[in-house]
């Protein structure tokens, strides 16, 4: 079915749960985010959307027809594809290898980029950790990061899609392989993050975020159920 005015789009659905958990309210100035909250949701639904991209890699544009202009589905693929290995070189180019987790190659290099400082190696150092600190707090309008979280949603898929075996490798480090030593020192240096990370395996998740995508395309796209093969992801 063609897209309505005000309809909720793919990407607002897959987003909305991780984003209404970390979104503030105040009283004057709307919603916001926490600038670290931020990246750290870009980092997260960059997976999503490249696990959904490698999981449907073999049907991708049926599955663009939920977020590109009619007819232009394959241009439109291509151009995510595009990206997506546009930021690899990049990282490769600067790193000198491929990412081996999504929060290295999302969260770390984004925030980096964005306040010349990093999140890694800063532990030790008390006026780094309190600047470091203060600039993961900045309050972001939550109107002014919704078009760059849509965007990075977009680019997994194009990721996903393109590399599939990299993208499990990710994951698997990133939410099955977890440095624990690691976890425990952010935690202890400020980071609000849980004493134990839930573990959740790739194809797990992948059911997930099928079971998402059958229950948009089944109010929205029906006809689009039988060529993604989502049919048997709808919930009974």
């Amino acid at each position: 079915m063609p897209y309505k005015e005000g309809q909720r789009t793919l990407m607002g659905f897959l987003g909305i749960p991780i984003v209404t958990k970390v979104a503030k309210t105040r009283l004057f100035g709307g919603p916001y985010i926490r600038f670290y909250n931020l990246f750290e949701v870009l980092s997260y639904l960059y997976m999503t959307g490249a696990i959904l991209g490698r999981a449907r890699r073999d049907n991708i544009t049926e599955l663009a027809k939920m977020f590109s202009m009619p007819g232009g589905e394959e241009e439109f693929m291509n151009w995510l594809q595009k990206q997506a290995k546009e930021r690899l070189v990049k990282f490769r180019n600067e790193v000198g290898k491929k990412p081996d987790r999504f929060d290295e190659f999302i969260l770390f290099r984004e925030f980096e980029s964005a306040t010349g400082m990093s999140l890694t190696g800063w532990f030790g150092n008390k006026k780094e950790t309190k600047k470091l600190l203060k600039a993961c707090d900045e309050k972001v309008p939550l109107e002014e990061a919704e078009p760059v979280i849509k965007e990075f949603q977009l680019e997994g898929i194009g990721f996903g899609s393109s590399f599939s075996e990299l993208t499990e490798k990710m994951y698997r480090n990133s939410y099955e392989n977890i440095d624990m030593d690691l976890w425990s020192k952010h935690r202890a240096h400020g980071l609000a993050i849980p004493e134990k990370p839930t573990i959740i395996s790739l194809e797990e998740q992948e059911e997930i975020i099928l079971q998402m995508v059958a229950a948009y395309a089944s109010e929205y796209y029906p006809e689009l159920l039988d060529p993604l093969d989502l049919r048997g992801h709808l919930a009974v």
